[in-house]
């Protein structure tokens, strides 16, 4: 089925952008972030990398050539190429949460709070990234249902604790994660997140006993009918398989360990065919980090109050030094296999 929604969705894209009808000229005003550019005349990749910033640019429009990351752009919804010709900055863009955390900690540190939050990890460095996804611990750079999960968890007990019934509690949950999903911009895996949370929350609502696997085919076949090219997104790839592992985990009544090797298990081929390695430190490696990065994350979200923030911020610096410390340690201890 969502191979044939698929199949339904590039044949769409050629009818919505027929080759003979481009490139077009065009000219205007855009929103620009990085090779992105978003606003009232469309989505486009952009033919060079920007700052972020809001630009005036005169170009053309073409189709998106074989290639430049075609199959991830059009699962973001980005089907057309912007191919610069001259560009003029009209303003600067600047993140007010990355300024928070560059302002309350080390700069390592806070490119690695803003890209576990919003899921930009261009800030990080590239030596320290590509440790920290040898190592097994990339999904804690991309959001999914783990960090969806994890703020679900912090908007319901704060809610709890100002004395909101769990119901009224549980709809508030949903529109704060509603406004974060839009914050980051909808990315695949944290939508699946999403939808099985919106699943899970009106079972429990209504009092119904619920399906892992089917909740989980159920978000499958909203987002690709949303976007069918969605399927060929590596980080909606990874995140539907480690939960369709833990989901026939749990109902299969497995022993509980295997809810922590299964979807490391499982991810694996993924892996090894996108991006062309084995992180076998994986194992050990999320033995230490999910529980440092729970507690880093939780307090992370916590210090962009005022105040609050310059008193956590060592305790959050020194989590996330030591989750950096234990990745380095066991990649050297158990090296990634490459392909």
């Amino acid at each position: 089925m969502l191979f044939a929604l698929t199949l339904l969705g590039m044949f769409y894209s050629q009818l919505r952008m027929p080759p003979e009808i481009y490139p077009q000229k065009i000219e205007g005003t855009f929103e620009v972030y990085g090779s992105l550019s978003t606003g009232d005349q469309g989505k486009f990749y952009l033919s060079r990398y920007l700052n972020d910033g809001i630009y005036k640019i005169k170009g053309s429009i073409d189709v998106i050539p074989p290639g430049h990351k075609r199959s991830y752009l059009w699962s973001r919804g980005f089907y057309k190429m912007l191919k610069v010709e001259s560009f003029t900055l009209v303003r600067a863009l600047k993140d007010p949460l990355l300024k928070r955390f560059k302002d309350l900690y080390p700069e390592d540190v806070a490119y690695f709070l803003y890209g576990a939050i919003s899921g930009d990890k261009r800030g990080l460095p590239a030596d320290l990234r590509s440790v920290i996804y040898r190592s097994g611990l990339g999904h804690l750079l991309a959001v999914s249902g783990f960090h969806v999960t994890l703020l679900a968890g912090i908007l319901f007990l704060v809610l709890r604790f100002l004395t909101f019934s769990p119901r009224f509690a549980i709809v508030l949950s949903l529109f704060g994660l509603s406004i974060y999903l839009g914050y980051i911009g909808f990315q695949p895996s944290a939508l699946r997140a999403y939808f099985l949370f919106i699943f899970l929350s009106f079972g429990k609502l209504l009092g119904l006993r619920v399906s892992y696997l089917n909740l989980l085919g159920a978000c499958g076949l909203i987002l690709a009918v949303w976007n069918p090219f969605v399927v060929w997104d590596a980080g909606f790839q990874l995140s539907f398989a480690a939960f369709f592992f833990i989901a026939l985990t749990l109902e299969s009544k497995l022993p509980y360990y295997w809810v922590y090797l299964a979807p490391q298990l499982g991810t694996f081929p993924i892996l090894l065919l996108r991006f062309g390695y084995l992180p076998l430190a994986s194992f050990l490696s999320n033995l230490f980090a999910i529980p440092l990065f729970s507690f880093a994350f939780t307090l992370g979200f916590f210090s962009l109050i005022p105040f609050i923030g310059e008193f956590l911020a060592p305790t959050v610096s020194f989590v996330v030094e030591f989750i950096f410390f234990t990745s380095y340690l066991f990649l050297k201890l158990l090296p990634s296999i490459n392909l």
